[in-house]
């Protein structure tokens, strides 16, 4: 890069388009398309239309591309986020970034796979390990107000026809039930012996559709189920889409403060407030479960204390979802000067035990030779980052792997010396439910 970058001011809507109806549009008509939502007055929401920059991982790093795909800047580093956050420093400093609102003037959206370190294969395709793209248009939704940056043409997706919507679902696991609760006693077993404290165990299943599954309905139909969680869509290069609707923050970096809500350890939702608290109560007693979550709360404090001056670490609490109820800790501290950015804190944080295990390593072997499926993006993160190094990342879970037909969804447990497979495998299943609800939209 040798010319500054010039970014274009937000202007500010009269009318407050629909950012999943914005993004379902666009990804029909054919455009590069990401999303990141979250229905709370003052989260930042974004949909990301077409494409002007990206970050894109390679083999030494990552590359900075224009929007044809012409390299214009390359970072070397064994760590690919390591690389990506120093192209996006760059380029902010080379960009005339307005002043406005967090989350407009250079912003870009996007995420990176559970292992950022190789690039994904099989179904994950059209998806390269990591990926932020500075959109052509940017609509952003903040504390009740809307921004557009960027090619204010494309606020306006005609609609399009897409065939008879899919309603019914044939669901079938890519592994036999039976085999995964082979590798979850197997799992268990060698936590007892030590090589491990707690690995993460997922499983995929296979939705075969009667009809076309349309990204932006199930991303409508994620959001609406589930308004307290994040929804997100990203589009893939092979037309694929991945979607889902996350309940876990991983962080969230604005100025000097960072901010991130570790989960661990979850239950069922109960009938009525009495079933609720009945569960909930268990929850919190159980030792399995209480150990577990204090795994990935101490592993997120201990990375965040080394980078900030004063750091806040909340009791474990109950947080409910719509089907579910997890253990969360809010953790939050003064980032030391200069204080990294959004992605470098990334780097740092992922993964967390919450999706890998503990220790790391350890755990990524057991779940090399245990899992059996081609992770992608699930358990990586999705969001946003901006200019100033400001931005938000969710923990990419509750989520699919969309086709035209049909969909690959995953959900994954945390596995203690003291799991039991078949408690496992049920609360696998009402993690997929999130998705498997939504695919009809």
């Amino acid at each position: 890069m040798t010319a500054a970058i010039a970014s274009d001011p937000a202007l500010e809507l009269d009318r407050t388009p629909d950012l999943v109806e914005l993004a379902g549009a666009a990804r029909d008509a054919g455009h590069d398309v990401m999303l990141f939502e979250r229905a709370v007055p003052d989260a930042v929401s974004i949909a990301a239309v077409g494409r002007r920059f990206e970050i894109v991982s390679t083999p030494e790093g990552a590359d900075l591309q224009d929007g044809d795909g012409r390299v214009l800047e390359s970072a070397p580093d064994s760590n690919r986020l390591t690389a990506a956050a120093r192209l996006w420093a760059r380029l902010a400093a080379e960009s005339s970034v307005v002043n406005g609102p967090v989350g407009t003037g250079l912003v870009a959206v996007g995420g990176f796979a559970f292992d950022p370190g190789r690039e994904p294969s099989g179904p994950w395709a059209g998806f390269p390990a990591v990926l932020f793209r500075v959109p052509a248009l940017a609509v952003t939704r903040v504390r009740g107000r809307t921004f557009a940056t960027g090619d204010l043409q494309l606020l306006e997706q005609p609609q399009s026809w897409r065939g008879p919507v899919a309603r019914r679902f044939d669901v079938q696991p890519t592994r036999a039930e039976a085999d995964w609760l082979a590798a979850v006693a197997e799992a268990a077993r060698r936590l007892r012996g030590g090589e491990a404290d707690k690995v993460v165990l997922a499983r995929e299943v296979m939705a075969h559709a009667d009809g076309v599954v349309a990204a932006g309905a199930v991303a409508r139909a994620l959001r609406n189920a589930y308004p307290a969680c994040f929804t997100y869509l990203v589009a893939g290069a092979d037309g694929t889409a991945f979607a889902g609707a996350s309940p876990e923050l991983l962080l969230r970096r604005s100025g000097l403060t960072v901010a991130s809500q570790p989960m661990a350890g979850s239950t069922a939702r109960g009938e009525n407030d009495a079933e609720d608290r009945a569960l909930a109560a268990r929850l919190a007693a159980s030792a399995k479960d209480r150990s577990e979550h204090q795994l990935t709360a101490s592993h997120v404090a201990a990375v965040l204390s080394g980078v900030c001056a004063t750091l806040d670490v909340g009791a474990p609490e109950i947080v409910r979802f719509t089907n579910i109820q997890h253990l969360a800790t809010t953790i939050s501290g003064e980032l030391r000067q200069p204080a990294p950015s959004a992605l470098e804190l990334a780097a740092l944080l992922h993964p967390t035990p919450a999706i890998n295990g503990s220790p790391s390593d350890a755990a990524g072997r057991l779940i090399s030779e245990l899992e059996g499926i081609e992770r992608g993006w699930y358990a990586g993160a999705v969001g946003w980052m901006d200019g100033r190094g400001d931005g938000e990342l969710a923990v990419a879970i509750r989520c699919g792997l969309l086709y035209e037909d049909g969909a690959r969804l995953y959900a994954g447990n945390g596995m203690m010396p003291g799991s039991e497979p078949e408690a496992e495998l049920e609360e696998t299943r009402l993690k997929l439910r999130v998705l498997l609800g939504a695919l009809s939209g």
